[in-house]
């Protein structure tokens, strides 16, 4: 079985407020993309690594930190697009038609675990896609355009959605080619599948594994490497 890990970096963080694009931001010295990319190449079961990056930024990403961690799983950077649509959708018409399963994972997800990426590529060889999600703790309301509370939602029927997001590769490959004959536009993979039929199985996922999206995720990222949190759901 050929397992890949398809990892989107191409994003400019615009909420970070930095000169700097977010895969390349540093954490104790090194770039938020080097921690994520890190767990990938360690995981036993991934083969081959492609990434997603910004045009501009191939030659940089490929020297300050594919060649600088010398990360041997690294096969090629590929264009990112104007969305994270159209990056993974760049991305998958790349990879090799052998490609059995797919984990497509942030680059702005440090902290995921091997056994997270694990569990994921399992689910999905089972069930044909599989993504991480964690429960919501807070209650949800639902309002309308005037901000008044319409409804309020069952809690317990409610999941933040995180990646990694796994799939069989003639899955989410198929369904991403319909998605653009549609012109429908999805916020995750999941969707993506989940719109022409397929059922996707969900794993629990962790609270450590955020997705860095402004300055104060730096903060708890920082907290979570310097401590080593671990925390179960």
């Amino acid at each position: 079985m050929k397992v890949v890990a398809l990892i989107a970096a191409a994003g400019s963080g615009k909420r970070m407020n930095s000169k700097i694009s977010k895969p390349f931001i540093p954490i104790f010295g090194k770039p938020i993309l080097a921690y994520t990319i890190e767990k990938f190449e360690q995981c036993k079961f991934i083969e081959k690594i492609y990434l997603t990056v910004n045009c501009e930024e191939k030659e940089l990403c490929w020297k300050n930190i594919i060649l600088k961690y010398n990360f041997s799983k690294v096969q090629k950077l590929i264009d990112g697009g104007e969305t994270r649509q159209d990056s993974i959708y760049n991305g998958l018409k790349t990879l090799d038609t052998d490609t059995d399963i797919v984990v497509i994972h942030d680059g702005a997800r440090p902290l995921v675990e091997e056994n997270l990426i694990q569990d994921s590529i399992k689910a999905a060889q089972q069930y044909g896609a599989a993504i991480a999600v964690i429960p919501i703790n807070d209650t949800v309301k639902k309002s309308g355009k005037d901000f008044f509370i319409n409804k309020t939602l069952k809690r317990k029927e409610l999941w933040r959605a995180q990646t990694p997001q796994t799939f069989k590769y003639d899955i989410i490959l198929s369904a991403y080619h319909q998605i653009y004959k549609s012109r429908f536009f999805a916020t995750d993979d999941a969707t993506v599948v989940e719109r022409y039929g397929y059922k996707v199985k969900m794993i629990v996922g962790s609270e450590e594994n955020i997705k860095i999206t402004t300055p104060f995720d730096i903060v708890i990222v920082e907290n979570f490497l310097k401590r080593g949190l671990k925390f179960k759901l």
